[in-house]
């Protein structure tokens, strides 16, 4: 089970054969990112965009333009459904988001005829070392990043891509809170009304690899002691490793407080496309997004297997 981020890439070191590709890695942070994901072996490296930005910036940070495939694209558009139509073909594992709005990457990726789409939900897993006290671990929190306001069966979709993620970190049977703002089910709190079907769809089978339990306040969710306090017994409770917000400004909010006040750096990954897709947000540093590349090794299937 990896516990850090370390340990996260230590194992994205040990994958073997993946093929990161990069639309508009046009700036200092993604630049970085890829420079140091290289060094270590996390991937080789495909970056589409304006050949002389990406060329200025790797002289600038001490990269070498050899060590990359580069592709001349002359916009943001062009930039995205090359590196799409490559994975398409195979040669790309997983997509680091660039310099680009995510609209402007989601756009070839959602295509219905040239793109990447799997057979359920996209969703967004955002992961940090847990800062629960007194636990070493990761904490997964989704999603923040795709879905505005997802119904129950879309909500079913987020849970299992996050378990599927937190099982390829070693996390056999997940702990999953399902998060509102109390724990107790009122028909004018429709997140508890979901949160309790899910719970209940855990409990029948119907979602599967993981311990799911809700609705959870976000301190019965990681405080032992508070779910003590109330009253809550469950495995879950106080110990959760998955968090799944009922929408994305709490997604949203959640995790630009784990960076800006807590510090943590943070890794994402979509899932639910045929590969990999990475959108760390533009104002995240290049440790987030070498950490972003790590996560994405770790979870991708090698072009060998």
């Amino acid at each position: 089970m990896i516990k850090d981020f370390k340990e996260l890439v230590a194992a994205a070191k040990l994958t073997r054969n993946i093929v990161a590709g990069v639309p508009c890695p046009e700036d200092d942070s993604s630049i970085l990112s890829v420079i140091q994901a290289k060094r270590e072996n996390l991937a080789d490296f495909v970056l589409s965009g304006d050949r002389g930005k990406i060329t200025e910036l790797l002289k600038k940070h001490g990269g070498q333009a050899a060590d990359f495939e580069i592709l001349d694209c002359p916009d943001a558009e062009n930039a995205a459904a090359k590196i799409v139509e490559l994975a398409r073909q195979g040669k790309v594992h997983l997509i680091l988001k660039g310099f680009l709005a995510t609209a402007a990457l989601m756009k070839p990726v959602l295509d219905k005829e040239k793109g990447l789409r799997g057979g359920g939900l996209l969703s967004d897993i955002l992961v940090v070392e847990n800062p629960a006290a007194n636990y070493r671990g990761l904490l997964g929190m989704s999603d923040g990043g795709l879905n505005i306001l997802p119904d129950l069966a879309q909500k079913k979709q987020i849970v299992e891509n996050a378990v599927a993620v937190f099982q390829r970190l070693g996390y056999k049977e997940p702990k999953v809170g399902i998060m509102a703002a109390i724990e107790t089910v009122k028909d004018s709190m429709p997140a508890t009304l979901d949160a309790r079907s899910l719970s209940e769809m855990n409990q029948r089978g119907e979602i599967k690899g993981c311990r799911v339990y809700g609705p959870l306040a976000l301190d019965i969710a990681v405080s032992p002691a508070a779910a003590k306090h109330k009253g809550i017994s469950n495995e879950v409770a106080g110990k959760a490793e998955i968090m799944i917000v009922p929408n994305i400004e709490a997604g949203n909010l959640l995790g630009k407080a784990f960076t800006y006040y807590l510090k943590l750096t943070v890794a994402h990954v979509v899932m639910g496309a045929r590969i990999p897709i990475l959108i760390p947000s533009r104002n995240e540093s290049e440790k987030d997004k070498f950490h972003s590349l790590a996560l994405g090794a770790a979870v991708a299937v090698s072009a060998a297997g």
